[in-house]
C-alpha cells in the first residue's frame, strides 16, 4: 500500500456528542478523521455501548450524521457484553474478510462489536491492519481529588483480553498519555467564537466538567486515537508489555507484565508536543467544519 493512499478506517464509538451531560469526545473524533481526508478514509462506523445505552448512541449518531450530511453507513452494535452478534459485528466480520489487511479499526468505546466480529469469523483479527484504542489506565486517574474511572477497556473485559491477545497490531491511546490533549472553553472560543456550530455543541460538557471536577476544559480523550491513527509523526511511538489478565482489565488497568505472566506486546504512543498537537486538532477540525458546512 502506498504511503500516498488513505488509511482505510472503520470507527466503532460510543458517540454521545449533543447528549445532555455525555462526553463529545466520540464525536470530536470523527470530525478529526475527516478533516485529514487525505491521512485516512472513513468507511463506515459501528456504534457501540459504554457513553450510554446502544439505543442512545446509535439513535443520536444516525440524527448527527443526518445533520452533517454524512454519507457514511452506520452499523448498530451490541448491547452489553452478552450480546456479541449484532448488525455492527456481521459487517465487520464480512468487511476484514473481504478486505484481508486493507482496514483499521479506530475502537473509542467497548469492545464487545470486535469481540462478536472474532465469534462470527475466527479469522477476523488477523485480516485487520491494525487497531487503534482509547482506553485504559496505567495508574489512578485522579482530576482535583477525584478519581475517573475508566469506562471503555473494562466494558467487557474479555473483549478485551481478546483484543489484546490477537495477532493484528493493537496500539493504544491510554488515559494518562491522553491528558495533555485537554481544552479550556477559552480555547474554542478563541478559535471558533461563541456562535459557532462547534462551541455551541461543546459548551455544555465544559460546563458538565466544571461541575464535576472544578475544571475548566476536558481532556479530548478519542481524539488522541484518532489522531495517531491519522497523524502518527505526532507521536513517540512506545511499546509495553501488558499483562493479560482479566480481573485488571476489568477495571481497565494496563498492568506492565511481569517475566512469568501472560503478556501481550501493544503500541503506546505518547504526544510529542502538546501545543502542535493542539494545533493540529483545530485545523484539523476547521477543515471538517467547512467541508460540512457547519
Amino acid at each position: 500500500m502506498s504511503a500516498l493512499t488513505p488509511k482505510r478506517v472503520i470507527v466503532d464509538f460510543d458517540n454521545t456528542m449533543g447528549v445532555p451531560r455525555c462526553d463529545v469526545d466520540d464525536g470530536l473524533a470523527l470530525l478529526y478523521l475527516l478533516g485529514n481526508p487525505d491521512a485516512v478514509r472513513v468507511e463506515a462506523a459501528c456504534t457501540a455501548y459504554g457513553n450510554s445505552s446502544i439505543d442512545v448512541v446509535h439513535e443520536n449518531t444516525t440524527r448527527i450524521f443526518a445533520e452533517w450530511g454524512l454519507d457514511v453507513p452506520i452499523l448498530k452494535g451490541c448491547a452489553n457484553p452478552l450480546d456479541e452478534t449484532s448488525e455492527a459485528s456481521r459487517f465487520l466480520a464480512q468487511a476484514a474478510a473481504d478486505d484481508r489487511g486493507a482496514l483499521s479499526v479506530l475502537a473509542l468505546g467497548s469492545l464487545t462489536n470486535l469481540k462478536g466480529a472474532a465469534r462470527i469469523d475466527p479469522g477476523f483479527f488477523g485480516n485487520l491492519r491494525e487497531t487503534v484504542l482509547m482506553g485504559g489506565v496505567t495508574e489512578s486517574l485522579v482530576i482535583n481529588g477525584r478519581t475517573m474511572n475508566e469506562l471503555n477497556l473494562s466494558c467487557d473485559p474479555q473483549a478485551t483480553l481478546e483484543v489484546l491477545s490477537s495477532p493484528t497490531p493493537v496500539s493504544i491511546a491510554t488515559s494518562q498519555n491522553c491528558l495533555p490533549a485537554t481544552f479550556s472553553r477559552n480555547d474554542f472560543l478563541a478559535r471558533f467564537g461563541g456562535d459557532s456550530w462547534i462551541a455551541r455543541t461543546c459548551d455544555p460538557w465544559f460546563s458538565t466538567m466544571e461541575n464535576a471536577y472544578r475544571l475548566d476544559g476536558f481532556t479530548c480523550w478519542d481524539l488522541v486515537a484518532a489522531a495517531y491513527l491519522a497523524q502518527p509523526d505526532l507521536f513517540d511511538q512506545q511499546r509495553q508489555d501488558v499483562s493479560l489478565n482479566a480481573a485488571f482489565l476489568s477495571v481497565g488497568y494496563l498492568e506492565s507484565a511481569r517475566a512469568t505472566a501472560p503478556r501481550a506486546s501493544i503500541g503506546v504512543p505518547r504526544i510529542i508536543d502538546p501545543e502542535a498537537f493542539k494545533e493540529n486538532a483545530f485545523l484539523s477540525w476547521e477543515r471538517a467544519l467547512a467541508r460540512l458546512g457547519l
